[in-house]
C-alpha cells in the first residue's frame, strides 16, 4: 500500500511565494489600470474644452516626468491652435493589459526603470479632433496604440514617466 502525502514543505513555500508574487503582481496591474484610466478620462475632458496652457492639478495624479511635459505640450497646441474634440463625441479606450510584445530599443531606459508596463489604445475614429470651423485635422481621428512605462513617484503613487505611441489599423489589445 502507497500512502499519499500533500506537498512538501518546499513545494509549499515556492507555492506561498509564487502567490505573493502573483498577488502583487495583480494589486500593481490594477493600479496601472486605474491611472491609465483616469489620465484618459482627463485627456477626453480636456481635448473637450481645446486643451490648456496650464495642466490641472489632477494631473500630476497620473503623469511625472517626461511624460508630464509632453502632455502640457500636447494640451498647449491643442489650445493655440483652437482644436478640440468633435462636441457630443467621446474616444473608446481600449485595455489596458500587461506589455509583452517586443522591446523598442529607444526605450530600453525607461523599460529598466519601470515598476509595470502597459499597452492600450485610444480609438477616436468616432471622436475626432476638430479645428474651429468644425473640420477634422489630419491625423484627427483614429486608433492610437499606446505603450505606458509606470513607476512610482515621491508620493507612492503608480504613474505614467515615459510613453510610446503609434497610430494602427487596428487595436493589438483586446478589451
Amino acid at each position: 500500500m502507497v500512502a499519499c502525502s500533500g506537498p512538501s514543505a518546499s513545494e509549499k513555500a515556492s507555492a506561498s511565494f509564487h502567490n505573493s508574487v502573483s498577488a502583487a503582481r495583480d494589486a500593481l496591474f490594477e493600479e496601472a489600470k486605474a491611472t491609465n484610466q483616469g489620465f484618459f478620462d482627463l485627456e477626453e475632458s480636456l481635448l473637450l474644452q481645446g486643451g490648456t496652457q496650464t495642466p490641472p492639478p489632477d494631473m500630476s495624479r497620473f503623469v511625472m516626468g517626461e511624460f508630464a511635459d509632453d502632455v502640457s505640450e500636447h494640451n498647449a497646441i491643442v489650445q493655440r491652435e483652437s482644436l478640440r474634440t468633435r462636441p457630443g463625441t467621446k474616444a473608446a479606450l481600449i485595455g489596458p493589459r500587461i506589455y509583452t510584445g517586443p522591446d523598442k530599443p529607444e526605450m530600453a531606459d525607461a523599460r529598466e526603470q519601470a515598476s509595470i508596463i502597459i499597452e492600450s489604445c485610444t480609438d477616436s475614429t468616432s471622436s475626432p479632433i476638430v479645428d474651429r470651423n468644425n473640420h477634422v485635422v489630419e491625423n484627427g481621428g483614429g486608433i492610437a496604440h499606446h505603450i505606458f512605462f509606470l513607476r512610482k513617484d515621491v508620493d507612492n503613487n503608480l504613474k505614467i514617466f515615459v510613453s510610446w505611441t503609434g497610430k494602427v489599423e487596428t487595436c493589438p489589445v483586446t478589451a
